[in-house]
Protein backbone atom coordinates (compact mmCIF):
# COMPACT_ATOMS: atom_id res chain seq x y z
CA UNK A 1 0.00 0.00 0.00
CA UNK A 2 1.37 3.30 -1.03
CA UNK A 3 0.20 6.57 0.46
CA UNK A 4 1.04 9.77 -1.34
CA UNK A 5 0.32 13.10 0.17
CA UNK A 6 1.10 16.33 -1.52
CA UNK A 7 0.55 19.72 -0.03
CA UNK A 8 0.69 22.54 -2.49
CA UNK A 9 0.73 26.10 -1.23
CA UNK A 10 1.21 29.26 -3.11
CA UNK A 11 3.59 31.30 -0.97
CA UNK A 12 2.62 34.57 -2.67
CA UNK A 13 -1.06 34.43 -1.78
CA UNK A 14 -0.80 34.96 2.02
CA UNK A 15 1.72 37.79 1.65
CA UNK A 16 -0.37 39.51 -0.99
CA UNK A 17 -3.53 39.16 1.06
CA UNK A 18 -1.76 40.39 4.17
CA UNK A 19 -0.28 43.36 2.31
CA UNK A 20 -3.71 44.20 0.92
CA UNK A 21 -5.22 44.33 4.39
CA UNK A 22 -2.43 46.59 5.62
CA UNK A 23 -2.89 48.96 2.69
CA UNK A 24 -6.63 49.04 3.30
CA UNK A 25 -6.05 49.74 7.00
CA UNK A 26 -3.58 52.56 6.26
CA UNK A 27 -5.90 54.11 3.68
CA UNK A 28 -8.78 54.01 6.16
CA UNK A 29 -6.61 55.58 8.87
CA UNK A 30 -5.45 58.34 6.50
CA UNK A 31 -9.02 59.14 5.46
CA UNK A 32 -10.15 59.22 9.08
CA UNK A 33 -7.36 61.61 10.08
CA UNK A 34 -7.96 63.99 7.19
CA UNK A 35 -11.70 63.94 7.81
CA UNK A 36 -11.20 65.19 11.38
CA UNK A 37 -8.95 68.07 10.23
CA UNK A 38 -5.56 66.59 11.05
CA UNK A 39 -2.64 67.93 9.07
CA UNK A 40 1.09 67.81 9.55
CA UNK A 41 2.63 70.89 11.11
CA UNK A 42 4.68 72.70 8.52
CA UNK A 43 6.43 76.00 8.63
CA UNK A 44 4.52 78.92 10.07
CA UNK A 45 5.81 82.00 8.32
CA UNK A 46 6.15 85.22 10.26
CA UNK A 47 3.61 87.93 9.40
CA UNK A 48 6.31 90.50 8.56
CA UNK A 49 8.67 90.68 5.61
CA UNK A 50 11.71 91.96 7.51
CA UNK A 51 12.82 91.37 11.09
CA UNK A 52 15.55 93.31 12.85
CA UNK A 53 17.47 90.94 15.13
CA UNK A 54 18.57 92.76 18.28
CA UNK A 55 20.12 89.57 19.60
CA UNK A 56 23.93 89.24 19.73
CA UNK A 57 24.96 87.40 16.59
CA UNK A 58 28.31 86.25 17.98
CA UNK A 59 26.70 83.88 20.50
CA UNK A 60 25.58 80.28 19.98
CA UNK A 61 22.10 81.29 21.14
CA UNK A 62 21.88 84.13 18.61
CA UNK A 63 23.13 81.91 15.77
CA UNK A 64 20.67 79.13 16.67
CA UNK A 65 17.79 81.61 16.86
CA UNK A 66 18.60 83.09 13.46
CA UNK A 67 18.79 79.62 11.88
CA UNK A 68 15.47 78.58 13.43
CA UNK A 69 13.67 81.74 12.30
CA UNK A 70 15.07 81.39 8.77
CA UNK A 71 13.94 77.74 8.66
CA UNK A 72 10.45 78.58 9.94
CA UNK A 73 9.98 81.63 7.73
CA UNK A 74 12.35 81.55 4.74
CA UNK A 75 10.76 84.61 3.08
CA UNK A 76 11.41 86.88 6.07
CA UNK A 77 14.58 88.97 5.72
CA UNK A 78 16.68 88.99 8.89
CA UNK A 79 18.44 92.32 9.40
CA UNK A 80 21.35 93.05 11.72
CA UNK A 81 21.28 96.86 11.77
CA UNK A 82 18.52 99.45 11.89
CA UNK A 83 20.09 101.37 8.99
CA UNK A 84 17.51 99.90 6.60
CA UNK A 85 13.76 99.84 7.10
CA UNK A 86 12.19 96.88 8.88
CA UNK A 87 8.72 95.72 9.87
CA UNK A 88 9.49 94.39 13.37
CA UNK A 89 12.38 94.00 15.79
CA UNK A 90 13.09 91.05 18.06
CA UNK A 91 14.86 92.47 21.10
CA UNK A 92 16.77 90.49 23.70
CA UNK A 93 16.10 91.99 27.12
CA UNK A 94 18.09 89.58 29.28
CA UNK A 95 19.50 86.08 29.43
CA UNK A 96 20.92 84.09 32.34
CA UNK A 97 22.26 80.64 33.21
CA UNK A 98 22.31 79.40 36.78
CA UNK A 99 23.30 76.21 38.55
CA UNK A 100 21.78 75.93 42.03
CA UNK A 101 22.57 73.26 44.61
CA UNK A 102 19.41 71.27 45.26
CA UNK A 103 20.54 68.51 47.61
CA UNK A 104 23.56 67.54 49.70
CA UNK A 105 24.69 64.12 50.89
CA UNK A 106 25.53 63.21 54.51
CA UNK A 107 29.09 64.50 54.06
CA UNK A 108 27.81 67.91 52.92
CA UNK A 109 28.76 67.37 49.27
CA UNK A 110 26.46 68.37 46.42
CA UNK A 111 24.37 65.47 45.10
CA UNK A 112 22.16 67.37 42.64
CA UNK A 113 22.11 70.68 40.81
CA UNK A 114 19.17 72.52 39.29
CA UNK A 115 20.18 74.12 35.99
CA UNK A 116 18.11 77.09 34.81
CA UNK A 117 18.27 78.98 31.53
CA UNK A 118 16.15 82.14 31.38
CA UNK A 119 15.55 84.34 28.35
CA UNK A 120 13.49 87.54 28.17
CA UNK A 121 12.60 89.20 24.86
CA UNK A 122 9.99 91.34 23.15
CA UNK A 123 8.79 92.11 19.65
CA UNK A 124 8.11 95.68 18.52
CA UNK A 125 7.36 97.51 15.28
CA UNK A 126 9.76 99.97 13.68
CA UNK A 127 7.72 102.75 15.35
CA UNK A 128 8.18 101.19 18.80
CA UNK A 129 4.65 99.79 19.10
CA UNK A 130 4.59 96.59 21.13
CA UNK A 131 3.58 93.49 19.17
CA UNK A 132 4.61 91.03 21.87
CA UNK A 133 5.37 92.46 25.34
CA UNK A 134 8.36 91.39 27.42
CA UNK A 135 8.14 87.60 27.55
CA UNK A 136 10.26 85.44 29.84
CA UNK A 137 10.88 81.82 28.93
CA UNK A 138 12.61 79.45 31.31
CA UNK A 139 14.02 75.95 30.96
CA UNK A 140 14.91 73.96 34.07
CA UNK A 141 16.71 70.60 34.36
CA UNK A 142 18.00 68.65 37.34
CA UNK A 143 21.44 67.09 37.12
CA UNK A 144 22.76 64.50 39.57
CA UNK A 145 26.34 65.30 40.63
CA UNK A 146 29.25 63.11 41.69
CA UNK A 147 32.44 64.89 42.75
CA UNK A 148 34.51 61.84 41.76
CA UNK A 149 33.82 62.50 38.07
CA UNK A 150 33.84 66.30 37.94
CA UNK A 151 35.08 66.56 34.35
CA UNK A 152 32.34 64.23 33.07
CA UNK A 153 29.71 66.18 35.00
CA UNK A 154 30.95 69.47 33.55
CA UNK A 155 30.49 67.96 30.07
CA UNK A 156 27.02 66.75 31.03
CA UNK A 157 26.15 70.23 32.32
CA UNK A 158 27.26 71.82 29.02
CA UNK A 159 25.19 69.27 27.08
CA UNK A 160 22.11 69.96 29.22
CA UNK A 161 22.48 73.73 28.75
CA UNK A 162 22.74 73.18 24.96
CA UNK A 163 19.54 71.09 25.00
CA UNK A 164 17.79 73.75 27.09
CA UNK A 165 18.95 76.43 24.65
CA UNK A 166 17.51 74.47 21.70
CA UNK A 167 14.24 74.13 23.59
CA UNK A 168 14.08 77.89 24.24
CA UNK A 169 14.89 78.71 20.61
CA UNK A 170 11.97 76.52 19.46
CA UNK A 171 9.66 78.15 21.99
CA UNK A 172 10.69 81.66 20.89
CA UNK A 173 9.99 80.83 17.25
CA UNK A 174 6.57 79.41 18.22
CA UNK A 175 5.83 82.57 20.25
CA UNK A 176 6.69 85.05 17.48
CA UNK A 177 4.86 83.03 14.81
CA UNK A 178 1.71 82.53 16.92
CA UNK A 179 -1.66 83.63 15.47
CA UNK A 180 -2.15 86.33 18.15
CA UNK A 181 1.16 87.96 17.14
CA UNK A 182 0.05 88.00 13.49
CA UNK A 183 -3.31 89.51 14.53
CA UNK A 184 -1.63 92.19 16.66
CA UNK A 185 0.80 93.06 13.85
CA UNK A 186 -2.06 93.30 11.31
CA UNK A 187 -4.02 95.51 13.71
CA UNK A 188 -1.04 97.86 14.21
CA UNK A 189 -0.38 97.96 10.45
CA UNK A 190 -4.05 98.75 9.73
CA UNK A 191 -3.85 101.66 12.23
CA UNK A 192 -0.80 103.03 10.38
CA UNK A 193 1.88 102.10 12.95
Amino acid sequence: MQLTCSLSTDSKTPKTASRGWWLLLLATLALTLTACGFRMQGTTPLPFKSLLMKVPENTAFGADLRRAIKAASPNTALLESASSSYDAALQQISTSRTAREVSLNAQGRVEEYELTLTYTFNLVTANGEVILPNTTLRAVRNMPFDDRVVQAKEGEQATLFNQMQSSLVSRIVRQISAPDVAERYAELKANGN
